[in-house]
């Protein structure tokens, strides 16, 4: 991870402690572990589409109250994919590509309050990185959004499920240099190729969710 990511992460995290250190000791926190499953998306290139495949995620959320139903939060996701680029016109598909998606995500969260029963709309914003496994495509950061919606059912008063999907959508894919092309020594792999299409991605998670409440 580069300077700028770390710079980016340190950002996010001052942001997110000033908007909740308003009066912890008042305040709600709760912590959620989740894993599931984020749909392959596909980013249009200039000659081609390059296709990612399904995978699981995985990550954390930190929430912090600002009311009984207003939270701010700060969530980390990761994924370990792999995806294939394929051109237009003639051609074979390329090789498979192994790399990680990374989203780091600052936003609030909206809920209902019907007793142990919590159904909730996020909204987020922040930085996504993408990490090719191999050495001969570069890393690639950008901007990007979340929103999603799902439903908290607490078992006891600060234990409970956390079922959340989400829609992730990355600004800007400039490209790790995947691309195809046919010269006179035959069809090959590896020109760079850009784009401003984002490849639009759904995610479905659940994970336990703990809270910490003030005392009374």
């Amino acid at each position: 991870m580069n300077n700028k990511i770390h710079k980016l992460i340190i950002a996010f995290f001052v942001v997110f402690i000033l908007i909740s250190t308003q009066d912890i000791t008042a305040q709600t926190i709760e912590l959620n572990g989740f894993t599931g499953i984020i749909l392959g998306g596909k980013a249009r290139l200039y000659d081609g589409d390059f296709r990612i495949n399904d995978s699981q995620n995985y990550g954390g959320k930190i929430s912090v109250g600002l009311s009984s139903s207003i939270f701010a939060e700060v969530s980390y996701m990761r994924t370990s994919t792999e995806g294939r680029f394929y051109p237009y016109y003639a051609g074979s598909p390329g090789d498979l590509v192994p790399f990680s998606g990374n989203y780091l995500q600052v936003g609030g969260l909206q809920q209902m309050n019907y007793g142990r029963v919590a159904p909730f709309i996020t909204i987020g914003a922040g930085v996504t990185w993408w990490s090719p496994e191999s050495s001969q495509y570069g890393s690639k950061t950008q901007f990007s959004a979340t929103f999603g919606g799902g439903l908290k059912l607490w078992l006891t008063d600060f234990l409970g499920i956390r079922l959340q999907g989400s829609m992730l959508m990355p600004m800007v894919l400039n490209g790790f240099g995947f691309g195809c092309g046919i010269g006179t020594g035959g069809s090959g792999c590896g020109s760079t190729v850009y784009t401003r299409i984002t490849p639009f991605q759904g995610e479905f998670s659940g994970g336990i969710i703990i809270k910490f409440s003030p005392k009374k």
